[in-house]
């Protein structure tokens, strides 16, 4: 990469997108030619593009699709004050959404909202959707709160097989865009775990 990466311990909060697909590769270029610490959780709806069981593999750590009753400790708590940096990849326009409301009906926006380290959205979706108003409404309300959120890229939609897709740049891009939100707004992630408010 031609940027030094400000964290070591990303928490990847994946949404039900078809964008889930592509996180096996984009963990393994996290964890291994990155050398970054990464751990998952996601939602019910990302789990059926791609299994917790696999992404689990990849990482070393399980992964947390929701809240148990009765399991140790409080998991929205827990990673978040382990996480350097928190990345929501992909974003649906309903996360979107409820992170914009400061909603935390599940795991992923409970960790957005109880997170003191940077957070960062990675968008994929139908391009008619995210040129909807609300949803670029959502979006302009996210980056006036300190959020960041990533341009996305044009992908082949799975419902067409045309480039209508918004989709997920590739993660190197991602983390590169992402250190220079974090410089450009000041805030950043020490590796000693502390988010730093600049």
């Amino acid at each position: 990469m031609s940027v030094t990466l400000p964290f070591e311990r990303v928490l990847v909060a994946a949404c039900g997108s078809s964008g889930a697909m592509s996180l096996p590769q984009s963990l393994l270029a996290m964890r291994h030619a990155l050398g970054l610490e990464v751990r998952v959780v996601m939602t019910e709806a990302a789990s059926t593009f791609v299994t917790p069981t696999a992404l689990a593999a990849i990482t070393g750590h399980p992964v947390t699709v929701e809240e148990a009753h009765g399991q140790p400790g409080v998991p929205h708590l827990d990673l978040t004050e382990w996480a350097q940096l928190v990345l929501v990849l992909p974003a649906t326009a309903n996360t979107l959404a409820k992170a914009a409301l400061g909603m935390a009906d599940n795991l992923v926006t409970a960790c957005v909202l109880a997170s003191a380290a940077p957070v960062v959205f990675v968008p994929a979706m139908n391009v008619r959707m995210w040129e909807k108003p609300a949803v670029q409404r959502n979006v302009a309300q996210l980056r006036a709160d300190g959020y960041g959120v990533v341009p996305p890229s044009r992908v082949i939609a799975l419902s067409s097989g045309t480039a209508t897709g918004i989709g997920v740049p590739g993660i190197e891009t991602v983390l590169e865009w992402t250190v220079g939100h974090l410089t450009s707004t000041g805030s950043g992630a020490g590796v000693d775990g502390a988010a730093s408010d600049g």
